[in-house]
């Protein structure tokens, strides 16, 4: 495959909201105390790597781990002819490492490589060791374990499908928007030009008329799957400021589900309501907006979708423990 090279830098930012999400994602699969969590906080480095950074090589031994943020991590092998072999890509909010070389010390044995610019949190070996004595620290080892595992029998179960229908379980697992295709095809054991065709196809013709009984019988319906999910995401993050957004009925009946599946799948997929989602992107739009001096609490709540400036004012004091004009004399 061929990908630009670049350089490799790394910078140390402010990592509070990051890391903070961390211990949000670890509460949300077992208790974590509040012990752990300070503990945790200052062992966490955010870091930006450029495409194409290694950040394991066959034949080291891992010493740090990371959490994804954005951007992507590949596993990459070489077959006996030296051509790259995509085995495994890391998404957004997982744990990267080789899991045998960082806690038994054996050598590495793929490359993990930064696909586009990637930030992540990082931690060193020495301090997950401090952490040892929480029993959170085996907890989420294991959930690291189990999601390994289940990645390799996805992966499995695709390569052992036709080629349609392996791209196109692909596409509904995983949201790969901005990874290049030679990586998604590798992994499939695919040539890009098929996957591109492939994709193409299904994007054209839509997934709900490509359930063909001799390829697609045993496919879930879209509603039991990641695909709904992420499609209704995309929907808010764009649409997050419309008046009318924040009725679940109309985003159910917009994507053909029922409220209480999508509710399901929502929480399910990124551990926060469609509400809370939804209330975030509002917060958020509106501390940047109120940062101009000029704003007024009025425009900026109408901005960001509130119809009272009096309902806006009550969830943001609620989300920021302050009222609007209270936050913007503190920006001044």
């Amino acid at each position: 495959m061929k990908v630009q090279l670049f350089t490799p830098y790394l910078t140390e930012l402010n990592i509070m909201n990051d890391v903070d999400l961390l211990l949000h994602d670890l509460n949300n699969m077992f208790p974590v105390s509040a012990e752990f969590g300070n503990d945790l906080q200052p062992m966490m480095l955010k870091k930006v790597k450029r495409h194409h950074y290694a950040f394991l090589k066959p034949g080291q031994v891992a010493v740090k781990a990371w959490q994804l943020l954005t951007g992507f991590i590949v596993t990459i092998r070489k077959d006996q002819a030296g051509k790259e072999i995509v085995e495994r890509i890391y998404f957004p909010r997982q744990i990267v490492t080789d899991l045998a070389s960082f806690f038994q010390e054996e050598p590495v044995r793929l490359t993990y490589l930064a696909v586009g610019e990637v930030s992540v949190l990082e931690i060193k070996k020495q301090d997950v060791l401090k952490l040892g004595k929480y029993a959170e620290t085996d907890k989420l080892i294991q959930h690291i374990l189990f999601i390994e595992k289940k990645f390799s029998e996805a992966t499995a179960n695709m390569l052992r499908m036709p080629v349609t229908e392996s791209v196109k379980e692909f596409l509904d697992l995983y949201e790969v928007e901005g990874l290049p295709y030679c990586y998604c095809a590798s992994l499939l054991n695919i040539s890009e030009e098929k996957y591109k065709e492939i994709k193409w196809l299904l994007q054209r013709k839509g997934a709900v008329e490509l359930k063909d009984p001799h390829q697609f019988d045993k496919l879930e319906e879209l509603e039991n799957t990641q695909y709904t999910a992420h499609k209704v995401k995309a929907y808010l993050i764009k649409n997050f400021a419309s008046k009318d957004v924040g009725d679940t009925g109309q985003i159910a009946a917009r994507f053909n589900i029922t409220e209480k599946t999508l509710t399901r799948l929502f929480k399910k997929a990124f551990g926060v309501s469609v509400v809370r989602f939804i209330e975030k992107r509002r917060m958020e739009k509106a501390r940047e907006l109120l940062n101009d001096p000029e704003a007024q609490v009025g425009k900026v709540a109408d901005a960001v979708g509130y119809k009272t400036i009096h309902h806006f004012s009550r969830v943001y004091k609620n989300y920021f423990g302050l009222p609007p004009k209270a936050g913007k004399k503190q920006m001044k």
